[in-house]
Order: C-alpha cells, then sequence, then structure tokens
C-alpha cells in the first residue's frame, strides 16, 4: 500500500488508518464510498447495538458484570444504549399508544380538574423512560451506599444502573407495550397496567445484583435490595417536598399564575 500524508493531521499513514490521529485513509467519495459506509453503519449497530439489547435481556447483572471487567469491544456503550431505548420508547407511546390523548381522557375521567396534575401525569406516563435516564445519577449514588464495601465507585454505579434501566425499558417494550395496545380503548385499565409494571423493579434489581455479584449470597443481595428501595422512597419524598415548597414560593412571591394552574378548577 502507497504511503501518503493524512489529511487530518499531515502524518505518514502507512495502512488503512493514521496511527496518528486515527482517521481513515483519504478515498474520493463516490459509489463504493457510500456503499461501505452504509455497510459499516449496519455492522456497527448489529454487532453493537443488537448484540447488548440481546446479552441484557438474557442478563443483565452478568452483562454489565463483563462490561465493567473490560470486555467492551463488541458492547453498545450502556449510557448510549438507555437513550437509544428511552428514544424508542417515547416513540412507541406517544405516536403508537396515543399516551397524551389517553391520559387526556383519564383525568377528564377520574375528574382531576387541576391543570399541573393532569400535565404531571401525562409526562410521567408518556415520557418515564427518558425520565428514568435523566435520574440515573440519583439511582447511582443510592445503590452504592448498600454496595458500597464491593469497591465499585459511584461512575460504575451510573453503569450499573443504565443496564437495569435498559433491561426495564425493554421489557416495556417487548411486553408492556403490546398489552397496552390492547386495553388502548380503555383508560383506566391502561394506567392500572403501567402503574403494575413498577411492582416488577424489585424483582429485577434482585435479579440484576445477584448476578453482577454472583459471590453475594442471594438473602444478602434482597436485604441490600430492601435498603435501596428505602433509600428511593425517602429521595422521593424528599423531591416531592422540596418541590412542593419550592412551587408555593415561587408561586406567592415570584409569579401567581402557577398558582391558578395548580388550582382545581
Amino acid at each position: 500500500m502507497i504511503e501518503e500524508n493524512c489529511r487530518n493531521c499531515k502524518e505518514v499513514i502507512s495502512g488503512n488508518f493514521c496511527g496518528h490521529c486515527g482517521q481513515r485513509r483519504y478515498k474520493r467519495i463516490n459509489r463504493n464510498y457510500i456503499v461501505e459506509e452504509i455497510q459499516d453503519i449496519f455492522v456497527d449497530v448489529n454487532k453493537g447495538f443488537f448484540y447488548s439489547v440481546f446479552k441484557t435481556l438474557r442478563n443483565p447483572g452478568k452483562t454489565a458484570r463483563e462490561y465493567m471487567e473490560g470486555n467492551r469491544v463488541d458492547h453498545y456503550k450502556p449510557i448510549a444504549l438507555t437513550f437509544v431505548l428511552a428514544g424508542i420508547s417515547i416513540f412507541v407511546s406517544s405516536s403508537v399508544l396515543k399516551f397524551d390523548d389517553i391520559m387526556k381522557n383519564f383525568s377528564e375521567q377520574q375528574h382531576i380538574n387541576s391543570k399541573l396534575m393532569s400535565d404531571v401525569f401525562t409526562i410521567i406516563s408518556s415520557y418515564y423512560a427518558m425520565l428514568m435516564v435523566l435520574l440515573l445519577p440519583v439511582f447511582a449514588f443510592i445503590t452504592r451506599i448498600p454496595f458500597k464495601k464491593e469497591g465499585h465507585n459511584y461512575y460504575e454505579h451510573i453503569v450499573m444502573n443504565s443496564y437495569v434501566v435498559s433491561y426495564y425499558t425493554l421489557m416495556s417494550i417487548l411486553v408492556m407495550y403490546p398489552i397496552l395496545f390492547l386495553f388502548r380503548q380503555n383508560p383506566e385499565k391502561m394506567m392500572l397496567i403501567s402503574q403494575a409494571s413498577f411492582l416488577a423493579l424489585p424483582f429485577i434489581l434482585v435479579w440484576f445484583f445477584k448476578g453482577f455479584y454472583n459471590h453475594i449470597p442471594l438473602k444478602k443481595i434482597i436485604i441490600k435490595i430492601l435498603g435501596v428501595l428505602a433509600l428511593t422512597l425517602l429521595t422521593y419524598i424528599l423531591v416531592v417536598v422540596v418541590s412542593t415548597i419550592a412551587f408555593i414560593l415561587y408561586g406567592v412571591f415570584v409569579d401567581k399564575g402557577v398558582l391558578e394552574y395548580a388550582k382545581p378548577k
């Protein structure tokens, strides 16, 4: 192969990629170039995204442990995986299930006259997958406390929780959404099914952390997960209390219109 200078950093290239900056050897953009790009995208997605989805569905805890131990070449990056799956989840819930419209009907049936409460229910139901992704830093802080002695740092717990969220989102897309689609004409049953799905989270957490920390007895894992759930509940209560106080203070001293927004009609 003829040596040439890299078009990016000007270093000499003797292979297909520059050894200094990593840029591919120059190729004129033509039909073959486009075909190769499409093939590369398909191979990368198939090897990374679908491989990680399959491994996560089989055993999220074991998959996270392998990734943490350095087996990463075939895997889609876990945080990126959560964002992609959350995007798919939002697309299905908004475009296929029409959750926004269903939640409006549910609010009317339940006589929820506060626009604030109606909007909160709609956002949580339609965009819960993205909310879970955004809360990854909080989840990591919570799970690290009971498992601190195992030696994994805060950022590693973010990766662990990425797999938990990815698994839950996948199960929602593959199992819960088809069931919800069957009951799409019944907002009350849809809400009941949607809320009941959160009851699976404790079992998912136990399965995940048992797969990740396979040397810890199951009984000890369950105790630690109970600690995680207790901390999560305390965090939720704290957030609700602080948010409510902040909302009221903002309405009293800054913009009284927000109080009208929350007031039942």
